[in-house]
């Protein structure tokens, strides 16, 4: 089966506003919220943090590939999705009244890609994943499927942010998004990288610096890192165990 290629990757975490800054490793701290340049400001002022930062890493992976955001299918993965629906009912049981329309319509799982979507009048395929801690890997697999039956392009992003009170993980961790450009054939001459199609394997846990190690799509930032690298060979997307995924990676331009 023919790889797929990665024409642009983007991410999106406190401190670091961009994929470029976080190659950097010097974090800024007066990144503590992404701003989308992609949201009017009407948008602007009722997206979620989540999909502000999925906008964000989402604009940057398709610039870097010279695509057209408008124009691309999405694939959009979070185990956690939206936690407007915890506040609402920490409202109900607080008897605080009817929750709030916008923390309303904000609390469906596939919001942040449709926020994408309005923003760039895109109405291309889009569908949203949650597959737990597995949810790297199936994301992908939902991809890589897209691009053999239909062809063309296709942003995949990965993100999620701590789950909020009383549903706190023992080891938290940032908020994080990580995009990825994918095409069925070369967009330009000198593609970042080439990723067979991803598999299940005795999964071991993704290579990622420590605030992110328990995190839901730590995956996502060991594939980006493993290309920016230009490594190649086996990536575990996660999670340890039976059921884990893999993507083996390849050079930029394949025979």
């Amino acid at each position: 089966m023919k790889p797929l290629h990665v024409g642009g990757i983007g991410l999106w975490t406190p401190g670091f506003a961009s994929a470029a800054a976080w190659r950097t490793g010097a974090p800024d701290p007066a990144v503590v919220a992404a701003r989308p340049d992609i949201f009017p400001p009407a948008l602007r002022r009722r997206a979620t943090p989540l999909a502000a930062m999925v906008a964000s890493a989402a604009a940057e992976a398709a610039a870097q590939a010279g695509a057209d955001l408008g124009r691309l299918s999405l694939v959009f993965g979070s185990a956690l999705g939206e936690q407007s629906a915890l506040s609402m009912l920490e409202e109900y049981r607080h008897d605080e009244g009817m929750p709030s329309p916008t923390r309303f319509h904000n609390s469906v799982h596939n919001g942040p890609a449709a926020y994408v979507s309005i923003a760039t009048g895109n109405r291309r395929f889009s569908t949203t994943i949650a597959a737990g801690w597995e949810t790297p890997g199936v994301a992908l697999l939902e991809a890589a499927a897209l691009l053999v039956q239909r062809g063309g392009e296709v942003l995949l992003v990965l993100a999620d942010q701590p789950p909020l009170p009383p549903f706190q993980f023992q080891d938290p961790f940032p908020p994080l998004a990580v995009a990825f450009h994918l095409s069925e054939a070369p967009r330009t001459a000198t593609p970042l990288a080439a990723l067979r199609i991803p598999r299940r394997t005795e999964g071991h846990r993704p290579r990622v610096p420590a605030p992110f190690a328990n995190h839901t799509v730590a995956g996502a930032l060991a594939l980006a890192t493993a290309v920016w690298n230009g490594s190649e060979g086996e990536v575990a997307l996660g999670p340890a165990g039976a059921r884990g995924w893999a993507v083996d990676v390849l050079p930029g331009a394949p025979p």
